[in-house]
């Protein structure tokens, strides 16, 4: 019987080829096919190419396709134009930078009849500025398929950075402000095994592990500002699975499930994402090697977690 198997990944720029790397390792060389897909940010336009998949073999194409457009990237230009005046911009309400490039690859590489087909499910997150309002656009919902490219552009739309994409009325931003590893709504899918992506490295008690870098000021240290916040809230994602799984009383109804966890041995760079292809290629080759050795959190027991 095949297992249900959900894949989440988590947001991180350019670091998102990490995931790809991650996952080209797991589709061909363990076998796995996904059931689930969750993305955040820059997740969500990866999660949204290899949910197109409907069996293993497509699941091999789509990987590949995944890890083609990592590849094709040349740049900061392949995904952004920075818009004239810089940092003015936000003294008269818009962006540091334009997602033109990445509209196009949403374009390029997602087929909505594909996307949308029944066999998996689709998810990514953003949230509404007015409201906080965490939404998950599902392709289960037959009404968000003419918006899901804005829903999946939104979710990768970070604060300062990229303008807020409008939707039914809404300003919509990078679900990581809220729910960057969504695993509270996959354990509610209730899925044989959860393999979750991370772009940062973890420590012994799930905490999240930052590099260090030299203080230069509140907006030249946005970058590190954000990361701090981001990984510290898919941390918290990660500690109340690992509780889950090991308190049956404080949850009482929710299934333990196997939680495989990978990520980067070391913090990879926080700087303003520039895209260049030694990084992307070295990114993708580390996070290859780290689905090799993932984390396992145990579902009961003496020990919390170990990595293989």
């Amino acid at each position: 019987m095949k297992l249900k198997r959900a894949l989440v990944l988590s947001g991180g720029s350019e670091r998102g080829a990490f995931e790809a790397g991650a996952v080209d390792y797991l589709v061909n060389q363990e076998g796995f096919d996904f059931s689930y897909f969750f993305g955040t940010s820059i997740g969500a336009l990866n999660v949204s190419i290899l949910g197109q998949a409907r069996d293993h073999e497509e699941m091999k194409l789509r990987t590949q396709q995944l890890k083609n457009l990592w590849l094709s990237i040349r740049g900061y230009r392949s995904i952004y134009r920075k818009n004239l005046l810089g940092m003015v911009n936000l003294l008269f309400g818009r962006a540091l930078y334009e997602p033109v490039g990445l509209r196009c690859l949403l374009k390029q590489n997602i087929d909505l009849d594909c996307l949308f087909d029944p066999t998996n499910v689709v998810n990514v997150t953003t949230v509404a500025l007015e409201t906080g309002e965490l939404f998950y656009a599902d392709t289960r919902s037959p009404e968000m398929r003419k918006d899901f490219l804005h829903y999946i552009l939104a979710s990768a739309s970070i604060p300062f950075y990229f303008p807020a994409v409008q939707i039914g009325g809404k300003h919509w931003y990078d679900g990581g402000l809220r729910d960057i590893t969504p695993l509270g709504a996959v354990f509610d899918e209730n899925p044989d095994e959860i393999i979750v992506v991370t772009t940062y490295p973890i420590g012994p008690d799930l905490d999240p592990i930052l590099p260090r870098v030299p203080y230069r000021g509140p907006l030249k240290n946005l970058s590190q500002m954000i990361a701090i916040t981001m990984n510290a809230i898919a941390a918290k994602d990660i500690q109340l699975a690992n509780a889950i799984n090991q308190d049956n009383r404080t949850f009482p109804g929710r299934r333990k499930i196997p939680l495989r966890i990978i990520a980067p041995e070391q913090a990879l760079s926080q700087k303003s994402p520039t895209f260049h292809p030694t990084a992307i290629r070295k990114y993708m080759e580390l996070g290859y090697n780290a689905a090799r050795k993932p984390l396992l959190l145990s579902t009961g027991g003496l020990c919390p977690y170990y990595r293989m």
